[in-house]
């Protein structure tokens, strides 16, 4: 398959976004990057959000961090608004929304992309038709579809609150999803129906981000109300609100054309304007005053201005926990999500195109909320930066740990890698190779009886069943990890991930994999050496003439062939799978399914390999009773007999025996 090189360069932008996302512990959210957060402030200084509306060391933090991330990350624009008590309290551009003419970003005019933040307008949509009684968040959502039907792959349907809590079951969408020209994108319909992702979980068992499923909520809302769904925001959410300069049509007005920022690789290398072909998950555009509105009308139960978009019942439902894995982790609204970091309760949503970086935090008990956005693809780095220095500023943590009785027993029941379900689950193929990348993984260690995550220089213990903490206090770092019926660990959550990502624990053939092939290499090496030097061997022995016994050494020697041939194909298709898909930990019997037999065959050939061994050492069925062979050979058969016995240890790790 042909790639042209800007759609090379879109999905190699969509998987470096993923990288760096996950990579600042964040998947669109309020990256809480562990690097950063481990730096504590005074104790001693303790400051809370209600010094905020003297905006003193808010602007003092604002200004100087803002301005040293254009400096350290070569960041174009940032726009900023924060809002208080119904009123904007600040807002203020910084940079260039135009490099090349140097105009400055000015938080009333210049407009950016806000990514996934856009969901959260989609889901207001949504609730708007739930008031009005025209759709139910509970009822199947091929009740509402009439173009196409998502496939009935489980008895449970999927549901309006399982599309806006992540929790449908879908793997990622092979949606291209952004384009670089209006005419080539298609329809949000045509979009949707032709790239139906696979269920691979039962609704409402874990959270897996779908941008595809957001979208076909906007779908369904353009459905019933049956208008366009651009126009259904414009005419029930920003014009009534206000916000004149917010819309996700992709073909901006004209009259706001002029006002579009530029988007930036970096101030060296301009971007290009993003078309995004499911924009109820991702396209809208807007300015930072307009966030502010928004901001103070969720903030305020859905009324701004005596305009109500939502009743305070529709709005305390979506910042309600819909979904929650833990009493103590962070939880999933209807369109929204949930960080308690730090002692502070944020409700929001964060956004990522190629180029712009966005976040919405939202601080219901304080009725403060703050928009920040950057127009460089570098301003991720910044965006992390950002958040981190403002929740360690101004909240101050401290927690007394008290570890589980038996935390350092049961540590290695956690250990292993976890992948997250943000992911591709079928086969991958063609362009897909270039976005199956965007899997991420944690690597989890015990030593001493507290885990490890990589990338992380803390400890965490146990504080209650499968539930950790960072084991000193000092910083808020927390873990959960779920199991199935069985009591076998089979997910984790984190708080600094929040709950819309699930990292499922992966197949225990991904551990320590280049130590298992290079065990299996050399057994493998052995095993080969000695077949060639019993074909030397028996090369000389056919010049000699007959010898006793020889159809009993023929069988014995070829017998080990057998079992290193379904050695060797075993640990092919094995790889081959590996390379291929991500096995999860409950999945050997369909994951393996071509594998499974060869296990049971090895073992035939392994148990006639130690009868074989049996019968050289004591002579069986010679006709002297002597020992068959001299004692280097039998030694030499010994020991592949035992190689081909360390050999089980692997589809036994595996987990390739059903019973």
């Amino acid at each position: 398959m042909k790639i042209n090189s800007r759609k090379f360069i879109i999905l190699i932008s969509l998987v470096m976004i993923f990288c760096l996302s996950v990579n600042t512990y964040s998947t669109g959210g309020f990256n809480v990057s562990p690097a950063l957060a481990c730096e504590n402030h005074d104790k001693n200084d303790e400051t809370t959000i209600s010094d905020i509306p003297l905006l003193i060391d808010l602007e003092d933090y604002i200004n100087s961090e803002i301005n040293q991330e254009l400096e350290d990350y070569g960041i174009v624009g940032v726009t900023v608004s924060v809002v208080q008590d119904g009123e904007m309290v600040f807002s203020k551009g910084y940079g260039y929304a135009d490099y090349y003419y140097q105009t400055p970003v000015l938080p009333d005019e210049t407009l950016f992309r806000i990514g996934s933040i856009s969901k959260t307008f989609t889901a207001i949509a949504a609730m708007q038709l739930v008031e009005l009684g025209l759709l139910d968040l509970d009822t199947d959502i091929n009740t509402y579809l009439t173009a196409f039907k998502i496939p009935e792959t489980y008895l449970e349907p999927i549901t309006i609150r399982h599309l806006l809590t992540h929790t449908a079951g879908f793997e990622v969408s092979t949606s291209q999803v952004i384009y670089e020209a209006l005419e080539a994108m298609p329809s949000l319909e045509d979009d949707l129906k032709n790239n139906i992702p696979e269920r691979v979980r039962l609704p409402g068992e874990l959270t897996g981000y779908s941008n595809y499923g957001n979208s076909l909520v906007g779908y369904i809302v353009q459905e019933i109300a049956g208008i366009p769904f651009v126009e259904y925001i414009e005419e029930k959410i920003t014009l009534p609100l206000g916000m004149n300069s917010t819309t996700c049509r992709q073909q901006l007005p004209a009259e706001l054309q002029d006002d579009m920022s530029p988007a930036y690789f970096s101030t060296e290398e301009p971007g290009f304007y993003e078309y995004f072909s499911i924009y109820p998950a991702g396209g809208f555009t807007t300015k930072a005053t307009d966030m502010a509105t928004f901001m103070m009308m969720l903030l305020n139960n859905g009324t701004y201005n005596n305009v109500t978009i939502l009743e305070e019942s529709s709005v305390q439902e979506m910042f309600s926990d819909q979904y929650v894995v833990h009493p103590d982790m962070p939880g999933v609204g209807l369109g929204v999500y949930e960080t308690d970091y730090r002692n502070a309760h944020i409700i929001g949503h964060g956004g990522d195109t190629i180029f712009f970086h966005s976040n919405m935090m939202l601080f219901p008990e304080e009725n403060f909320g703050l928009f920040i956005s950057y127009n460089s693809q570098t301003g991720i780095f910044g965006r992390s930066r950002f958040i981190n220095g403002f929740l360690n500023n101004f909240y101050y943590f401290s927690r007394t740990v008290e570890p589980i009785e038996n935390y350092k027993q049961r540590a290695r029941m956690f250990t292993g890698d976890y992948v997250s379900t943000r992911r591709y689950y079928s086969t991958k193929n063609g362009v897909d190779a270039l976005i199956w990348s965007q899997y991420y993984s944690i690597n989890i260690t015990s030593s001493r009886g507290y885990l490890q995550v990589t990338g992380l220089e803390v400890d965490f213990v146990e504080v209650t069943p499968n539930f950790f903490v960072e084991r000193t206090g000092d910083y808020d770092y927390s873990i959960f990890f779920g199991e199935n019926e069985e009591g076998q660990i089979t997910y984790m959550n984190t708080n600094w991930a929040v709950s819309i990502t699930t990292m499922e624990r992966m197949h225990s053939s991904y551990t320590n994999i280049q130590l298992q092939s290079g065990l299996l290499i050399f057994i493998g090496t052995v095993s080969l050496i000695s077949l060639s030097l019993w074909g030397i061997d028996a090369f000389f022995r056919w010049k000699k003439g007959k010898e006793r016994g020889k159809t009993l050494l023929t069988v014995s020697k070829v017998w080990h062939i057998g079992f290193l041939t379904s050695a060797i194909v075993t640990v092919i298709l094995m790889m081959k799978i590996n390379h291929e898909t991500i096995i999860l930990s409950t999945e050997t019997s369909t994951a393996f399914q071509n594998v499974l037999s060869l296990p049971y065959i090895s073992l035939v050939f392994i148990v006639g390999n130690i009868v074989f061994t049996f019968f050289a050492w004591f002579g069986f069925g010679n006709i002297d009773k002597k020992p068959y062979w001299d004692l280097l050979t039998r030694i030499q058969y010994t020991l592949l007999t035992a190689f081909s016995l360390a050999y089980m240890a692997f589809p036994i790790y595996w987990q390739l025996f059903i019973f």
